[in-house]
């Protein structure tokens, strides 16, 4: 609670009056059916789901998929990441079974966000915070985290020469530009290799969300494969991790088609290296060859 009015500017009495709003939860959480929450604590909005039930993580609160804003693990045995004005935590249960949830996803988004190493730091200790207390209140037997060795994570990612890549794009050579982030045991990883293609790993909810409406690998019924837009694989996972989904697509502007224009074989290689390093870093199994 103490981070959360830090981060967002409130008094604790401030929470009891227009600064705050609440909308479903439960006074009393006994279990995986009174996990979920979504309240407003003056600019901060934080959002507390089961991992096999979120449904809002990139289009309202968490992540939008942007060239220039890269998902930032949050590291010190965390998983979760950072972007922008917005940071997701996803804690596996160990003692819930997938129909009771298999996790809890926390999210805190916020308004009028000072971008500074400090304000960082602050949002990535109130997730934290977010996620630890919805799991103890609720039963959820999880790994945490450190607190004390929380860092301010980047406030971007970080263009290179492909060569000195060491993070989502380590070993990646078929553009000589790469553009990255640590890397780290976020539930989503993203590495641009610029002027080229732009990949991206989606675990546990996040990779349910591209499932919306279609198939559980990222909207396609096959574990892997190609179609205009889109050529991915995909690994098995345990718990809330469930579906390890791996995509390349084309970067931001491009009108190139995977059908008339597939991808090279050293862009085929750098997509499988780039699954493989990141399932491997999650404890998923080996990424099925596409």
């Amino acid at each position: 609670m103490n981070s959360i009015l830090d981060l967002s500017g409130k008094s604790r009495f401030s929470f009891f009056g227009s600064g705050f709003e609440s909308s479903g939860g439960s006074d009393e959480v006994t279990g995986p059916s009174d996990v979920e929450e979504h309240c407003r604590a003056g600019n901060a909005q934080i959002h507390i789901e089961l991992a096999t039930e979120a449904t809002t993580q990139y289009g309202i609160y968490t992540f939008q998929k942007q060239e220039d804003a890269l998902p930032v693990p949050l590291e010190a045995g965390w998983q979760g990441f950072t972007a922008g004005s917005s940071a997701s935590v996803l804690l596996n249960c160990s003692n819930w079974t997938s129909r009771e949830g298999s996790g809890i996803l926390a999210a805190i988004s916020v308004w009028d966000f000072e971008n500074t190493s400090d304000m960082r730091l602050k949002l990535a200790r109130a997730v934290t915070e977010t996620a630890k207390n919805a799991a103890e209140r609720s039963g959820c037997e999880a790994r945490f985290g450190s607190v004390s060795k929380l860092t301010s994570p980047d406030a971007a990612a970080k263009t290179k020469p492909a060569g000195d890549a060491s993070g989502t794009c380590a070993g990646l050579s078929s553009t000589e530009t790469v553009r990255e982030t640590d890397a780290g045991t976020s539930p989503v990883e993203e590495c641009v290799l610029v002027g080229g293609l732009q990949l991206t790993a989606e675990y546990g909810p996040y990779s349910a969300v591209s499932s919306e409406g279609g198939g559980k690998y990222g909207g396609h019924e096959t574990p892997s494969g190609t179609d205009a837009y889109t050529t991915w694989t995909s690994a098995t996972c345990k718990g809330a991790l469930g579906v390890g989904y791996y995509e390349a697509s084309a970067v931001e502007g491009s009108d190139r088609r995977f059908t008339s224009d597939p991808l090279t074989k050293e862009e085929r290689e750098d997509l499988q290296h780039f699954a493989e390093q990141s399932a491997a870093r999650h404890g998923c199994g080996a990424p099925g060859a596409f």
